[in-house]
């Protein structure tokens, strides 16, 4: 596949690194100095504008199957996209940072309707959503829901006294209905097997039925108490805050506590919503949060454009007293740190939609359903081929890389164990590190 990145900043390379070895890239910037660090991957780079028409020629953007435009400014992208799709490209992918670009009042898609821009992504959107999750989730470090709720994922970093720690994966006395789909040890995710060892310190993805879940967050997670009313406060009313905000608003059992140094940004926050209390000041002011008692708070999200500061708030609050703290990274080398210093979770903006348009053009027939560990493991659906033959789960012949999940059949979901069955028709949800389209229908195409 031709394709055009416009833009070398981090979602850029993210997406290079994803995609030069298996097709035709090329990658367009203002900056001459940015080509430096392409230099070991095989992409063409053009200095230049993205809105330039001549640059846009130089590319190829004439027949080239998808155009992706992800500097940091919204603007520039729509530019670049509107043009492409006007010069010939076959696709076109926009990243923006705002809901306006992403929407009009009336909620119809507007760069689509105005621009003849394919796809819109707004990964900060997807950052919102992925601490909803989390929040909503007492005790975890990530969370999902799939099959209109009757599967249920759940991550757990393992502290020294959790019951998983030191003992054998197929030694674990897990509720029937639960795998462990996925372990993040030091910086690198994986799909466990019977013989691993889980360490403190380590991350554990797990999937399962709904109630066989609940009984296993109630062992990982004895305090959580969903049944009080909880109180989270978010640091910083932005793009990120605000939709956040709104969804946790209404959310039944949550009190909502927003800080926001800009006075006439905090006054639109109190407008637009109903129950939260909105408080001026500066997140990181040691007096405002004792004042405030945020220490109460039973999370703290801190949400503010800018890594040093967010670092600082969460460390404040974790001094007060909040019981778990959330927040946003926007340089993806400082994820590792935030987690070494005790940052309860840490997540950027970046690792989601980078995945999840990789996965649109690399994915094959499988949908994505959730991306995990900032693109390391991803959840993806997959239906079984017509003309497969039934093949019990233990002579399938899965890749090291892959679990499945769940399989779907009808109205029936099945967490299988070796025994279960794949038929044709069914649906899996398959955890995997590592496994390409190619090999998914390789895989179905030997049976």
């Amino acid at each position: 596949m031709r394709i055009i990145i416009i833009g070398g900043g981090e979602i850029g390379y993210a997406l290079a690194q994803a995609l030069s070895s298996e097709h035709e890239l090329s990658l367009v910037d203002n900056d001459p100095a940015v080509s430096d660090r392409f230099g070991l991957l095989d992409v063409q780079f053009l200095t230049g504008s993205g809105t330039s028409t001549r640059v846009l020629d130089r590319a190829g953007v004439k027949g080239c199957d998808l155009l992706i435009a992800c500097t940091d400014l919204a603007e520039v992208n729509i530019v670049a996209c509107a043009l492409a799709s006007q010069l010939g490209a076959g696709r076109t992918i926009c990243f923006v940072s705002r809901e306006e670009f992403a929407q009009t009042g009336e909620g119809r898609d507007s760069l689509s309707e105005h621009f003849g821009i394919d796809q819109i992504v707004w990964p900060e959107a997807q950052l919102a959503d992925a601490i909803e999750r989390i929040i909503m989730a007492p005790g975890a470090v990530d969370a999902g829901a799939f099959v209109d709720g009757a599967i249920r994922l759940l991550e757990f970093r393992l502290g020294a006294e959790s019951p998983f720690v030191g003992r054998p994966i197929s030694k674990l006395d897990l509720p029937y209905g639960v795998v462990i789909a996925a372990v993040h040890h030091g910086e690198a995710t994986t799909i466990p097997r019977g013989r691993t060892v889980l360490d403190s310190g380590d991350k554990v993805v797990l999937m399962g039925t709904r109630v066989a879940m609940q009984t296993l967050q109630r062992q990982l997670a004895p305090g959580a108490d969903t049944a009080r009313l909880r109180r989270v406060t978010i640091i910083g009313g932005g793009d990120v805050g605000f939709r956040l905000a709104q969804h946790l608003d209404s959310a039944p059992g949550i009190g909502l506590t927003i800080v926001e140094h800009d006075r006439a940004r905090g006054e639109m926050l109190a407008a637009k919503l109903e129950n939260a209390l909105v408080l001026q000041g500066d997140g990181t002011d040691l007096g405002l949060l004792e004042s405030e008692e945020i220490g109460r708070s039973d999370v703290l999200v801190s949400v503010i454009d800018n890594d040093e500061r967010n670092l600082l708030a969460c460390l404040i609050g974790q001094q007060l007293g909040v019981g778990s703290v959330i927040t946003r990274v926007s340089t993806p080398a400082n994820l590792r740190l935030f987690e070494l210093v005790g940052i309860d979770v840490a997540l950027s903006a970046r690792g989601a939609a980078v995945a999840s348009v990789v996965h649109q053009i690399d994915g094959g027939r499988s949908s994505l359903l959730q991306v995990l560990e900032e693109g390391q493991a991803r959840v993806v659906e997959l239906t079984v081929p017509p003309q497969f033959r039934s093949t019990a789960l233990r002579d399938f012949g899965l890749p090291d890389d892959a679990v499945i999940g769940s399989i779907v059949r009808g109205a029936d979901v099945i967490v299988p164990r070796g025994e279960d069955r794949i038929e044709p028709g069914d649906r899996l949800l398959i955890c995997t590190t590592g496994l390409s389209a190619e090999e998914l229908g390789r895989l179905f195409a030997a049976r």
